[in-house]
């Protein structure tokens, strides 16, 4: 099975306020995007979904892996990851991991996501450590049943997925809603750091320079 990886990188990353789009934004010496290059080293594709500053983004991933395709999200500013991701699978058939650009994957997660790829499964990424905004999700038997804001749960939705890209739509919604459609789906806990505030790249930043086998992806 040819593993696709679609990375949503479009966005401007207004909550973080660092002027770059998020991809861009270097994490103890290492851009975000340079993590999840070497996270998903055993993809046969990546692809990457990049509006704001879109020129500046592709120069600098280009000049790391110029196995990248991009694909242009020309309306960032009034678009969905939903949208992006729907754009970035448009011309596909079969399965994709859809994951958000803001995120630094462990190295264990790196290795079951690709494990969870191999067998064919869809599943949906969910996290214990739960954000300052969580979207709850609830699990039975290992399977997510339920995403929702007010309902509160133990584990939240982790913005990564892998699903057949034949039931996306291009609507101006959450990922999160349109992946209703696909519930019951198997559930993969995730080791992820979401870097969305100021005080998001700090805690990241602490965690990594702690936990420095977990992420350092350049030593052998």
């Amino acid at each position: 099975m040819k593993k696709t990886v679609i990375i949503a990188a479009a966005g401007k990353g207004s909550r973080l306020g660092a002027g770059l789009p998020k991809c861009l934004v270097e994490v103890n010496g290492h851009a975000i995007f340079e993590y999840q290059l070497r996270a998903f080293h055993w993809a046969d594709e990546i692809r990457m979904v990049v509006g704001y500053r879109s020129e500046e983004v592709i120069a600098r991933v280009s000049a790391v892996d110029s196995r990248v395709v991009f694909v242009q999200n020309q309306d960032y500013a009034g678009t969905t990851t939903l949208q992006s991701n729907f754009l970035g699978a448009r011309d596909m058939e079969g399965k994709a991991l859809f994951i958000d650009g803001d995120m630094v994957i462990s190295r264990r997660t790196s290795e079951a996501l690709h494990q969870a790829y191999e067998r064919g499964e869809d599943f949906i990424g969910v996290a214990r450590e739960l954000s300052e905004e969580p979207v709850y999700v609830g699990l039975e038997d290992g399977r997510v049943q339920w995403f929702s804001y007010d309902r509160p749960s133990s584990y939240e939705w982790a913005n990564a997925a892998l699903l057949d890209v034949k039931g996306l739509t291009y609507q101006k919604t959450h990922f999160y809603v349109q992946l209703e459609k696909y519930l019951p789906t198997k559930a993969l806990v995730v080791d992820r750091l979401e870097v969305d505030t100021p005080e998001d790249l700090r805690y990241a930043e602490r965690r990594i320079a702690a936990c420095r086998d977990d992420y350092d992806f350049w030593r052998e």
